[in-house]
């Protein structure tokens, strides 16, 4: 089976989460792309502030758009925060925002235009602090690309107060050294 085009994949989910009027994000690929550099991504991600309630609702709007769950993914949304959805031969996944960090990230969002659509993404600062708190090879690529194109305009205040306060309970205490390195650079 050919892929369809990553633009048809976008449009097709965000047009769905704007459609249900989820309260959601993007990050991602597809944010890194509004503020790092550009890379090819192959899937599209993003955060919802949805309760568990509202969870069977949203799996069964985006059934109706022909996303079917992704390999181990089934119904997971309301039991571990997270699913993957397949279409078209390309993925699309959804966390839901369920700590203080994704309540934050969520009232700090900013509407863009992609792919003549608006949707919302989250703002460098969010997008960062997500990246580091993956902490995979290429999120730590993705981090150093917007860290480097948006560094004058950071908040440093709010990203070391919420480097902190994600290290803390996550035991993820490279987030705020890496922070530190990134935008001070030093190890």
């Amino acid at each position: 089976m050919e892929r369809v085009a990553f633009a048809d994949l976008f449009r097709n989910f965000f047009g769905t989460l704007e459609a249900c009027r989820t309260t959601y994000l993007a990050y991602g690929g597809v944010a890194v792309g509004v503020w790092g550099d550009p890379r090819e991504t192959q899937d599209v991600d993003a955060v919802v502030s949805a309760p568990e309630e509202e969870c069977p609702i949203l799996l069964g709007e985006f059934a109706r758009a022909g996303f079917a769950p992704g390999l181990r993914a089934g119904q997971t949304l309301p039991i571990d925060g997270w699913t993957r959805r397949r279409w078209g031969g390309r993925y699309a996944e959804v966390s839901l925002g369920r700590t203080p960090f994704d309540r934050s990230a969520m009232e700090r969002r900013r509407r863009v235009t992609l792919f003549g659509m608006a949707i919302r993404v989250a703002t460098a600062e969010d997008l960062l602090l997500y990246k580091l708190t993956a902490y995979r090879y290429k999120d730590l690529a993705d981090a150093q690309a917007v860290c480097s194109r948006q560094k004058p305009l950071l908040d440093l205040a709010y990203l070391r107060h919420w480097a902190s306060e994600i290290a803390a309970p996550t035991g993820k205490f490279e987030v705020p050294s890496k922070l530190e390195e990134l935008v001070l650079g030093r190890p």
